[in-house]
């Protein structure tokens, strides 16, 4: 941790993606801690669906009778994966005076990073990486939020929902772990040309004399632009 000691928020500005991504990942204490007898944590090999790409997606021009909605500013309430009937409610972190990402204090809440892009904010018209971790396992707890984040596949359903009762979908694209020392993280918590969300956790084998896995869980899950406006705009037009 100790290049990134004292590295703060107000060095850091408007470049703070492009410095973290030396070695945050490395250091994102997702310490899935856990009694007596220990979970070894979700399998160690994991499919990769579709490696990530920086290409940009074509996107039709929009029909000047139809603009699309102006994006909600709500504050994220809950990212849910229906599959496995989670429903989580959304803390906001960042980076701590220590210059290391913060971590959920608890099992059951997931953390979104306020240097990633904000869901339902793609950038230029183009893309935007929104960035959300949480615990695999919890000391005297056991399976965490994220503990079946090993289990998704391609295809599969993450929502995220703003308090004002905007929804925004997403559809599971890659799922990936890498070692977390050597994890390319640049890619992983960096901006992208697609809107997509990075949900982050532990996986591996799990260190008791450290109290951490070796391993970080990745998945990435594109945007679906659905036709109709986002939930809230639409119920709110009859108003």
């Amino acid at each position: 941790m100790s290049n990134w000691n004292r590295l703060s928020l107000v060095t850091m500005g408007a470049g703070l993606c492009a410095l973290i991504a030396a070695g945050v990942l490395a250091i994102l204490s997702f310490a899935g801690v856990v009694g007596e007898d220990p979970y070894e944590g979700p399998p160690a090999t994991v499919e990769v669906f579709s490696a990530p790409t920086r290409e940009v997606l074509e996107v039709p021009a929009a029909s000047p009778t139809a603009p699309p909605p102006t994006p909600s500013t709500a504050a994220i309430q809950t990212l849910s994966i229906p599959r496995f009937e989670v429903s989580a409610p959304v803390i906001v972190l960042g980076v701590g005076e220590d210059g290391v990402m913060q971590t959920p204090d608890g099992p059951t809440d997931v953390a979104w990073y306020d240097f990633s892009a904000r869901p339902g904010f793609p950038v230029a018209g183009e893309g935007g990486n929104s960035v959300f971790a949480g615990h695999v396992d919890y000391y005297n707890y056991g399976p965490a939020v994220f503990w079946h984040l090993t289990d998704l596949e391609r295809g599969d359903l993450v929502e995220v929902t703003l308090q004002d009762g905007t929804v925004y979908r997403y559809s599971v694209i890659s799922r990936e772990q890498f070692n977390a020392g050597t994890a390319p993280v640049e890619d992983i918590v960096g901006d992208t040309d697609r809107e997509v969300i990075t949900l982050i956790t532990c996986g591996g084998i799990f260190d008791s004399a450290i109290g951490e896995y070796n391993d970080r869980i990745v998945v990435r899950a594109e945007r679906i632009h659905e036709d109709a406006p986002p939930e809230s705009v639409a119920a709110g037009a009859g108003q």
